[in-house]
Parts: structure tokens; C-alpha cells; sequence
């Protein structure tokens, strides 16, 4: 029965998208160790920076971490947190320990299925248009919305590569970088957090 519903969980989509269109943005929650960070009494344990990306149009440090709250030890939270920026937005996104391996097994699942859908990605696409290759783990159409991520490969006429949400109105675009490096910073902080 699990596996049956790790298939649906990873189901796949292939999107063209003409223009976008701007709405505004709901009112994002907090993942639970976002939430804790910003806890008055919560400082930074222990950290260590396991990935980076850049591109000509965004960049992004991944950093494993032991948050401790200092007015209730031993209250600890261990996970990433992941900061974004390029020339128009900077964003800061946390995502906890027992959320990494759901991460790292979507980024996988699109890394391994990119080699066979560029076969026609970018013939079929609508002028002006993007195709995404996604995972059905990352959509979240339900309110609340978290401040999480969600990460596709994208197909545009001039470049394609590693596309991130943050679920705010702008995201971060890799260009020519493969899901698999951000998959393999997730695995390293895993690795790293077994050890705090």
C-alpha cells in the first residue's frame, strides 16, 4: 500500500505556461522550524554550509543547522535552511529534518525523468511559453500555503534548468542546473544532522 501511494505521491507534470499572470500573494505560514527560528530565545547550535547553486540569474546557499531555544533547553529543531537571491528578490527558506528526504527523493525523481522529456520540450512549446517537469509532492493548492519550496525543470526557448518557488510572487531560476546538485546538498545535511 505505501508503494502504491509513493507512485501518486511523485506523479509527474508537464506544463506549457504562456504569459504569467501576477496575483496576490496569500498569506504564507511558517514551517515549524522557520517558526522556531524566529523564536526570541532560539540562536543557531550548530550550522554548516552543505550546497550552493548559482547561475547568471540566482544564486542559493544551503546550510544544515541545530536551532536551540535557549529559555526551554533542550529544545532543539535540526534541518536546512536555504537562501536565495537574485537581482530582483532574496528569500530565506527552513525546512526541517523529518521533511528532507521527501525533498530529496522529488528532486531525484525529476533529475532521473529530465533526460527523456527534453525529446520534444521545447518544440511543443507555445510562443513565448515555458514547460515544466515537476513533481506532485511540491504543489500545494490548499490553504494554508506553506513557506516551503517547490522546485521543476524548466524548458524555455533560450535556456533550461532548475526552477525554485518559494511560493512568494517571484522565484529563482538556475539556468543549466540539474535538481540532482540541490538533492545532493539535501543529502549531505542529512548526513550532517545524524552526527548533531
Amino acid at each position: 500500500m505505501k508503494s502504491i501511494a509513493s507512485a501518486f505521491a511523485f506523479c509527474f507534470l508537464f506544463l506549457s505556461v504562456g504569459v504569467a499572470q501576477l496575483s496576490p500573494v496569500p498569506s504564507l505560514q511558517p514551517t515549524p522550524l522557520e517558526a522556531f527560528a524566529h523564536q526570541p530565545a532560539t540562536h543557531v547550535a550548530w550550522s554548516k554550509q552543505v550546497g550552493s547553486l548559482d547561475s547568471s540569474e540566482a544564486h542559493a546557499v544551503v546550510t544544515a543547522l541545530v536551532l536551540e531555544d535557549t529559555a526551554q533547553p533542550p529544545d532543539r529543531m535540526r534541518g536546512i535552511r536555504i537562501d536565495f537571491s537574485s537581482s530582483e528578490s532574496s528569500d530565506v527558506v527552513y525546512l526541517g529534518e523529518e521533511t528532507l528526504g521527501v525533498y530529496k527523493n522529488a528532486l531525484d525523481e525529476i533529475g532521473r525523468n529530465v533526460p527523456g522529456s527534453r525529446t520534444g520540450a521545447r518544440d511543443n512549446l507555445a510562443p513565448g511559453g515555458i514547460s515544466y517537469l515537476g513533481a506532485c509532492v511540491f504543489r500545494s493548492e490548499k490553504p494554508p500555503r506553506i513557506h516551503s519550496l517547490s522546485a521543476a525543470y524548466y524548458f524555455a526557448p533560450d535556456s533550461e534548468g532548475l526552477s525554485i518557488s518559494t511560493f512568494k510572487i517571484a522565484g529563482f531560476r538556475f539556468p543549466d542546473q540539474d535538481p540532482l546538485r540541490l538533492s545532493a546538498a539535501i543529502a549531505e545535511a542529512i548526513d550532517q544532522l545524524k552526527n548533531h
